[in-house]
């Protein structure tokens, strides 16, 4: 064996189990390579977040330039839920019996297509045709290859993490390419309010969401040269082959794995609706886009801080329903608090904090619900449960950003002038040397304002059932919920008695 190549850490354990019907030593390895192939799907996940909610923290905006209602600008958001939890289903079947370098190829070729589709939207042929709302249809278009890649791109990191990383690294590895999604989310809520402060540049925006999908394609490319390596990092990551249905119709008795599903369909549905839905919360009670977005980048930001700590206390504790038992109780508490304080005016810095706390104790249920989903349904293929739980959280999310529309009512007049939901007049104007379809199209730019089919909404029954929602999920978590982690007993059944790193 060449020493220079075979440098990373060799793990050689003595394994109490029988093969080939006899006991033997098995060498499990740590490629060194298997953190380029992180950083490469954190790129694309993060990149994928971007175009998730590149629009939801400038709803004003986005109305104006493509002449639509804040309705039609949430289906943006809601194109994600509907394509992922059909194309879900798809890439579940392709991870398991492909590995992860032809869907990580794919995932990375959708979303590069996705944003050049989202940036001939704003082109003047398309913006000003005479196809009403072309524009606008064309973006829907781009937003959907996007929604393409995102199945393909989150349901991996548990696949990632069984296949190439240690045992006390695979929720670190999990979390962190996991939440590279939010992040990505957080970045766009920052970013696109600070680079669209006009209607004329929505059009730059489209394109500064496009670096990061093309560097992250062609990193990809590189990265992802092989699904599998050599020798596997722990007994659990040999290689399995099991029929798609068998795991399907297994996964779906598996009354604890059934539990898991809804309590993280419930809490990521409501997280990823709150975050599409922030600024048309808010902007009623005097906060601006550029206040909203700040708040979503600060509460995935800190999640991103919760859900590393966690990550790297359940690898050595094992304690997963107790963490997530305790985050969830926090992030309750913290949603109860942002509700009662968001209504009130000129109170920005209580809004920071009760996000900032309630993204630092939710985020983490992410890792916590993926590996988990994998303890209790192993040995099933890793993308199955990830896959899962992902779909249930798109379906969910769904429902609750469409009931929106039914369970917010129109905000009293009385509130409207107060409210900070309307393109002020130097904001709306376009520069003279801009050469944006908001300035070509004189329907974009005939008004400094939004008409009615936007008028302000009142929230708080929307908020008010979220809370019952997760009061709920945590009390079902608590009393009713008793998982058993399948791969930890086999791993232990199987620990090394002996161990030795090569030098």
């Amino acid at each position: 064996m060449d020493k220079h190549k075979e440098s990373d850490s060799l793990y050689t354990w003595k394994s109490k189990y029988l093969v080939n019907g006899g006991s033997s030593h098995h060498k499990y390895k740590l490629y060194k390579r298997r953190w380029l192939m992180l950083a490469a799907l954190c790129l694309l996940n993060f990149s994928n977040g971007t175009m998730w909610l590149s629009f939801a923290s400038i709803p004003n905006y986005t109305a104006r330039f493509y002449d639509v209602s804040f309705d039609a600008v949430d289906w943006f958001s809601s194109t994600f839920f509907i394509v992922c939890l059909f194309a879900g289903f798809i890439s579940i079947l392709v991870l398991s019996k492909c590995g992860l370098r032809i869907p990580l190829y794919l995932g990375a070729v959708f979303n590069v297509v996705g944003s050049l589709v989202r940036y001939l939207s704003t082109l003047h042929p398309i913006i000003c045709s005479s196809v009403p709302h072309a524009g606008y249809i064309v973006a829907i278009i781009g937003q959907v290859f996007t929604a393409c890649a995102q199945p393909f791109l989150l349901y991996a990191p548990a696949t990632l993490a069984a296949v190439w990383f240690g045992t006390h690294e695979r929720a670190l590895c999990t979390g962190i390419s996991s939440v590279a999604n939010p992040v990505g989310i957080a970045v766009a809520q920052l970013v696109s309010p600070y680079v669209v402060t006009a209607v004329d540049r929505v059009s730059m925006l489209m394109w500064v969401y496009t670096v990061p999908a093309a560097l992250a394609t062609v990193f990809a490319i590189f990265a992802f040269w092989r699904s599998r390596p050599a020798l596997p990092p722990a007994p659990s990551a040999e290689e399995h082959s099991r029929p798609f249905l068998k795991d399907l119709k297994q996964s779906l008795t598996s009354w604890p794995f059934l539990g898991l599903l809804l309590i993280w369909g419930i809490v990521a549905g409501q997280f990823n609706a709150l975050l599409t839905l922030l600024p048309q919360v808010v902007c009623p009670y005097g906060y601006s886009d550029t206040q909203s977005g700040l708040w979503g980048f600060l509460m995935i930001i800190c999640g991103l801080v919760g859900a590393t700590i966690a990550s790297v206390v359940v690898d050595y504790t094992k304690c997963f329903k107790e963490v997530g038992v305790v985050c969830m109780a926090f992030a309750t508490l913290c949603f109860v608090w942002f509700y009662e304080v968001f209504r009130l005016y000129d109170q920005s810095v209580l809004i920071s904090f009760s996000l900032c706390f309630f993204g630092f104790f939710a985020l983490p249920f992410l890792p916590i619900s993926m590996e988990l989903g994998v303890e209790l349904t192993y040995p099933m293929a890793e993308a199955f449960s990830s896959g899962l739980l992902w779909s249930v959280a798109q379906v969910l999310g769904i429902i609750i950003v469409v009931s929106s529309t039914f369970l917010q009512s129109d905000l009293p007049p009385n509130l409207i002038p107060k409210g900070n939901c309307a393109i002020s007049g130097a904001s709306a104007a376009s520069s003279p040397n801009s050469s944006s379809p908001a300035l070509i199209c004189s329907r974009n730019s005939s008004s400094s304002s939004l008409g009615s089919y936007a008028v302000p909404k009142d929230p708080d029954a929307l908020i008010l059932l979220c809370i019952v929602l997760t009061v709920a999920m945590f009390l079902y978590l608590v009393v009713c919920f008793r998982p058993r982690y399948k791969r930890l007993e086999m791993e232990r059944q199987d620990s090394p008695t002996t161990s030795q790193v090569a030098t």
